[in-house]
């Protein structure tokens, strides 16, 4: 059961994204409300792709189209709501934006897939700092280093290989 606390952040979480979409002509949409409920309910640094979405949405007795999620997730991502992140070779997972917080970035690695997230200043520092030297104003900064994780490593396959 969740708790007076966490149906709180949902209520305005809910009521920014109808402010924002209501600004550009939209509505609040029934999937577009399930949808984010997904992403505040799931565990703090889960990445969903689309089919994820699908598939949760689906458990929950919902019947929604992919093409109605792709098209939720693109509007949630262009108000800001969601980021879009490639965490795989053309493969986009999607997680809460929450543009006060700390930036964040990704690291992945690609033989199993484990994304590993961590906090660095120095990254988005520089990232506002080129930003300003190059005219640009700077929105959000995402990193993402893909590399072999201590486990695949440590596996005699890739320990030949590398």
């Amino acid at each position: 059961m969740k708790s007076d606390n966490s149906e709180a952040n949902l209520a305005k979480r809910h009521d920014v994204l109808k402010l924002l979409l209501n600004q550009e002509g939209l509505r609040l949409t029934n999937q577009r409300q399930k949808i984010l409920d997904l992403f505040t309910t799931t565990l703090a640094g889960e990445h969903l792709s689309a089919n994820e979405i699908h598939h949760l949405m689906t458990q929950q007795g919902e019947t929604v189209s992919y093409s109605t999620i792709y098209r939720a997730l693109h509007v949630m991502v262009e108000l800001g709501v969601l980021r879009e992140v490639e965490l795989a070779e053309d493969r986009k997972y999607y997680e809460l934006h929450t543009p006060f917080a700390s930036q964040h970035h990704h690291l992945v690695c690609v033989h199993c897939g484990e994304v590993v997230e961590f906090e660095d200043n120095r990254v988005t520092k520089a990232s506002q700092q080129e930003t300003v030297e190059r005219g640009f104003l700077f929105r959000t900064c995402q990193f993402t280093v893909f590399g072999i994780c201590q486990q695949c490593h440590s596996s005699s396959y890739l320990k030949d290989r590398f």
